[in-house]
């Protein structure tokens, strides 16, 4: 039991995930965009390890996620006020299960290819304490660890365009070598949707859920 890959997901339901794309899309449109990310997400994950766990919020939707999820996976709960302290929870779990070194990623970057997840590990397995696939709205859609560290997360502004820059130099800051990964898109405003339909339509292999659902619903609209 070495790797494991963890996507940190919120449940697909109508009003409570992708609402930064509204009015755009309606809030089903939005929930079906974010089941069709997730199913991609559970490809790319499963691609790359037979360890594969979902952190889903809320709790209470757990036998709701349950019925869409495409996959059999480890489900746990996400705990922590704040992003960063609900990845570092979720390393904790998956370490404390006897994994040597582990991915999470999220579902919100469609145009990242499987080939990034074993690239990934290449650099957790030669070298790298911490692994980060920086995103262009200045996030990052990966991070790998070979063990957890809290210190890592602290002092970051989640959901601002330092995330990336901010758990770079905290990583440098306790001495831990860091692999990184290319720049991706991660896919949050209108525009991004915009973006990402474009990379799909010419590339549909790097996310085939999303990039159907893009174009059954979009094929005639700007």
């Amino acid at each position: 039991m070495k790797h494991a890959v963890i996507i940190m997901a919120k449940v697909p339901e109508p009003g409570f995930v992708k609402t930064r794309l509204q009015p755009y899309l309606s809030p089903q449109q939005s929930a079906e965009l974010a089941t069709a990310l997730l199913a991609d997400a559970e490809v790319k994950a499963g691609s790359v390890s037979a360890n594969t766990i979902v952190a889903f919020t809320p709790p209470e939707k757990r036998n709701y996620l349950v019925t869409m999820l495409h996959h059999r996976h480890l489900l746990i709960e996400q705990e922590g006020e704040d992003l960063g302290s609900r990845m570092h929870n979720a390393f904790e779990r998956a370490f404390e299960m006897g994994f040597e070194s582990v991915l999470i990623i999220g579902t919100d970057s469609p145009t990242v290819p499987e080939s990034l997840l074993p690239s990934a590990y290449e650099k957790l397995d030669s070298g790298s304490d911490a692994v980060l696939g920086p995103a262009n709205d200045g996030g990052f859609y990966l991070i790998g660890l070979n063990r957890p560290d809290a210190r890592i997360f602290e002092n970051v502004e989640w959901s601002s365009e330092e995330v990336f820059e901010q758990t770079a130099a905290n990583i440098g800051r306790l001495g831990l070598n860091l692999g990184l990964l290319p720049v991706h898109t991660d896919l949050d405003s209108t525009k991004d949707l915009i973006a990402v339909r474009a990379i799909l339509a010419g590339n549909p292999g790097l996310s085939p859920s999303t990039a159907m659902w893009l174009r059954r619903h979009f094929e005639d609209r700007p």
